[in-house]
């Protein structure tokens, strides 16, 4: 077997493998805004065992007084921002109890359907892993949700 195209590919995975670990905000990515921005609370529940929040999750948005059986829970997804409002690029960081995150929405179409009509300022709700509690978050401000 020719080992020359196992050695580039190798050498392609060691030249990439530093930025493993950086987070390429959701803006540069999808050339748009997030959608909402809220105040988070990491109250995670017990069953949740040792997960550790970090940059990149994708739990998803239950609506404070929706029962999840009922009401379903919707792939919202937050962005993490330091103290000076700046996306963390750092996946490896821990996150602070409290702060702040830009949220977007996963499904485009669920925005006019259901968000729109939903997110305000001041809209409580959980970020959620299945049907377990990850954090309380409440909407400061919104973005793009009407824009995007």
């Amino acid at each position: 077997m020719d080992e020359k195209p196992i050695e580039e590919l190798k050498k392609r995975v060691r030249s990439q493998e530093k930025n493993w670990r950086v987070h390429i905000p959701y803006s540069e990515r999808t050339g748009k805004l997030p959608d909402f921005e809220v105040r988070y609370e990491f109250d995670l529940d017990p069953e949740l065992g040792l997960i550790k929040p970090k940059q990149g999750m994708r739990c998803d948005f239950l609506y404070e007084g929706d029962d999840p059986k009922i009401h379903g829970i919707h792939m919202i997804w937050p962005e993490f921002l330091d103290e000076g409002g700046n996306v963390l690029l750092n996946k490896d960081l821990e996150l602070p109890k409290l702060g702040k995150a830009t949220m977007w929405v996963g499904i485009p179409k669920m925005k006019e359907k259901i968000h729109q009509n939903r997110i305000k300022v001041g809209t409580k709700g959980y970020w959620v892993v299945g049907s377990k509690k990850l954090a309380k978050v409440e909407v400061t401000k919104i973005i793009g949700l009407f824009t995007n």
